[in-house]
């Protein structure tokens, strides 16, 4: 195809595109590709005369940024915004006509599925770079040993030739593939209004949108409630959670709602106080507002207060409704920690996108309501806002970046599993085996996004295991092997210095200060995943088994992984025989959990120097958890530390125990045994050899309380008990404790 009748089918779709609200693509590969950009800015500012453009660039590196003010000075009678990648979740709530993505110094694909949603119906996405393969930062960050593999690229360019709406640029040659299938019409968008002001669904834009508003007000009954929304990028969750706020502001009540708000950044949030703005000001109501760094970060009203909160903050806070904006990308832990605490909480989540998948995050939602007979209710968004359903562009983007990614479950009877290393050549040629791979991945682990797709299959240290039946994998796994680094690196870590890659290795070298480690050889376990329906039947414990014993064949020295610290998560890995050595001194922000790092050594020189390792966490967990973990769960805290088995033999002075059997007696308050009660229980935790054990609820008021030093109230809360059976808890735990190791009971002189 040459130029010219390239650049008239790209004007004609441009112009279909308008007419029936779906987007293009350009994808421009070649030396000149700058150039090849204005072209096409050209072309489409004859059709559409006064487009919004967004530039996407990395503003540190100079070329780029260069290059970006070159195209700002040709566009500045229209409407031109430039965003650092690294902060596109700003604009995340915005669209345009032009999104203009340079991937001349960095090919990211997170980059890709975070931009690419701002572009609105009638469209254009340009995507440019000189080489998607050559010298790119986050293919840097991959090497290892100065290799890097090929595979995701080699896919993503095969993606664009495969779908309508792309038009590709490569070197000399031109493809245009316009769209020609048909688009889904919107429903009527007309709900009535039973609960919501009627001024309030006039801003509703789908009948999606319409519905979630009337469903929000389940959380209005009385009793202890949980709203769950989940859509793909684009539908307007936030927004309507936004509309729902400002719906309540409407309706007149002895007491102002005290409502929290929170988001891994404040900048998640902005779409609710944005919208609960238009609400407010369409219903003619009055408001007061302060800012953040730009961002609304609180409304008054008189009969509202809707404020935003770090994550760690909400654990605190008193008030009638939390609303969670990405929950799935805070974590588990961090769920059920504030559905425990709040009475009422509102959770948002994405489907399909850069922010990982939420179906593992839904399975366990409702797990989890069963289990506690929370009230639940989970609604869904389908219909787009920012352009027709079925775009061709969002089929793209959600094949090539393996966003929707789904295992098949298969009904047949498994006589036989297979374990075998899946060729990664092999897999990334074939979309079916790789959806169904990479698929059991993002169901069973919702913190998944399009870099760790990237990773996985260019990096030549990463490799893949998996279960098979005759037709399909049912578990996969994803190895990093790291360890053997050499003396500049070893320095280097004990010195505080980064490197990419050796994750474990990295972390007992600081942390540990045992560099010896670093020399060691191992596999860590990135990923490890089971098809949902199979779960719970030992298939994860298996092929962790099978590769333990790959492990041991090949020579290496231990198996490791490293994870959020999520109970559930702990509990299989110290089940399987791997022992904590590691717990971050900080916790997460953005997922609200503190990093695990847990080994199974396998050489004997492995084995002494994890022994170590765990010692040397325990020690430190028992010594500030009061100060460094104050924040980390007692539940955590209970695993890691009977999980590491480091044993000491600690003696407690007879006067302390004598304050100790005061207080079971009950002539001295907790207070004032509370240095004795401290030692008892330090001696319990120590004890590694002792073939008996307190309750595990026992054991986690202990660790709340005496350890952590948490106020009476503040155990309570966090373990969801009352005041009466943490204090009953503790006096059981200590006069048992008291009894086993001393024999002395109430009734001891």
């Amino acid at each position: 195809m040459d130029k010219d009748e390239f650049l008239r089918i790209l004007s004609s779709s441009i112009k279909d595109g308008i007419e029936r609200n779906y987007r293009n693509l350009v994808f421009i590969q070649r030396n000149d590709s700058f150039d090849v950009v204005k072209e096409i800015i050209k072309l489409y500012l004859e059709i559409n005369e006064n487009p919004s453009i967004i530039y996407g660039f990395h503003p540190w590196i100079k070329e780029a940024k260069e290059r970006m003010r070159k195209l700002r000075e040709d566009l500045e009678e229209y409407r031109f915004e430039d965003a650092d990648y690294s902060n596109a979740e700003w604009f995340m709530g915005n669209s345009y006509d032009v999104v203009i993505m340079d991937l001349m110094d960095n090919f990211q694909p997170n980059n890709i599925g975070r931009m690419v949603e701002l572009c609105r119906g009638g469209g254009l996405v340009i995507l440019y770079t000189d080489d998607l393969k050559g010298n790119k930062l986050f293919r840097n960050t991959i090497l290892r040993n100065g290799k890097v593999s090929s595979l995701y690229e080699d896919r993503f360019l095969r993606k664009l030739r495969e779908h309508e709406g792309i038009f590709l640029v490569d070197g000399d040659s031109y493809l245009a593939l316009p769209f020609k299938g048909r688009l889904d019409e919107d429903p009527e968008r007309k709900v009535e209004a039973k609960n919501a002001a009627q001024d309030i669904h006039e801003l509703c834009k789908t009948i999606d949108q319409g519905l979630a508003l009337e469903g929000l007000y389940f959380i209005m009954s009385s009793g202890k409630r949980s709203v769950s929304i989940t859509a793909p990028r684009g539908r307007g969750k936030s927004a309507v959670v936004g509309l729902f706020l400002a719906s309540l502001a409407s309706e007149e009540r002895k007491r102002s709602l005290k409502v929290f708000v929170t988001s891994p950044t404040i900048y998640g949030s902005s779409q609710i106080f944005e919208f609960m703005v238009r609400g407010l000001e369409n219903l003619g109501i009055e408001y007061s507002l302060k800012k953040n760094s730009n961002m609304i970060s609180s409304i008054n009203t008189e009969y509202i207060k809707v404020s935003y909160i770090p994550p760690d903050a909400a654990y605190s806070e008193d008030g009638d409704i939390l609303i969670v904006d990405e929950a799935a990308s805070l974590g588990i832990a961090y769920i059920d920690m504030i559905t425990r605490t709040w009475k009422k909480t509102i959770m948002i989540t994405t489907v399909h996108g850069y922010e990982g998948s939420s179906k593992a995050f839904s399975k366990y939602l409702k797990r989890m309501a069963e289990n506690r007979n929370l009230k639940l209710k989970n609604i869904v968004m389908e219909h787009p806002l920012r352009y027709a359903k079925g775009d061709p562009i969002e089929k793209w983007l959600y094949d090539s970046l393996l966003l929707d990614a789904e295992p098949e479950v298969s009904e047949e009877e498994f006589d036989f599993l297979y374990y075998d290393e899946i060729p990664k050549e092999v897999l990334f040629a074939d979309d079916a085996r790789l959806r169904q791979a990479y698929g059991i991945m993002v169901t069973a682990h919702y913190r998944n996004n399009p870099d760790d797709l990237m990773i996985m299959a260019d990096g030549v240290h990463h490799s893949l295991r998996g279960l098979s039946s005759s037709r399909n994998y049912v578990s996969v796994v994803q190895l990093s092997e790291e360890g053997g680094l050499d003396e500049e690196k070893l320095d280097l870590a004990i010195n505080g210095g980064t490197f990419d890659g050796d994750l474990i290795p990295d972390r007992v070298i600081k942390h540990v200060r045992i560099k010896d480690f670093g020399r060691l050889r191992g596999w860590r376990v990135v990923r490890i995943a089971t098809v949902q329906e199979l779960q719970n039947k030992g298939l994860g414990s298996e092929i962790l088994r099978m590769i333990v014993n790959e492990a041991k064949d090949k020579g290496l020295d231990w198996v490791g992984s490293s994870f959020m610290g999520d109970p559930k998560v702990l509990k299989f890995w110290i089940k399987n025989g791997f022992i904590p050595v590691h717990v971050s001194p900080k916790r997460n922000e953005k997922l609200g959990d503190f990093p695990v790092v847990v080994i199974k050594p396998i050489s004997e020189e492995a084995y002494k120097l994890v022994g170590i390792a765990s010692y040397v966490l325990k020690e430190k967990l028992l010594n500030t958890l009061h100060d460094v973990y104050f924040n980390m769960s007692p539940e955590i805290a209970r695993i890691l530390i009977t999980g590491t088995r480091a044993h000491r033999d600690v003696n407690v002075d007879p006067i302390y125990l004598d304050k100790v059997l005061a207080f079971i007696k009950g002539t001295s308050p907790y207070e004032s045994s509370a240095d004795g009660i401290h030692m008892l229980v330090m001696k319990y935790f120590w004890d590694s050899k002792r073939q008996w054990s307190v309750m595990p609820d026992e054991e986690e008021f202990l660790i709340g309380k005496v350890i952590q030093g948490k106020p009476w109230g503040n155990v309570s809360a966090v373990l969801s008990s009352n005041r009466s059976q943490v204090t009953e808890g503790i006096y059981t735990a200590i006069a048992e404790i008291l009894n086993r190791y001393y024999h002395l009971s109430i009734d001891s002189p």
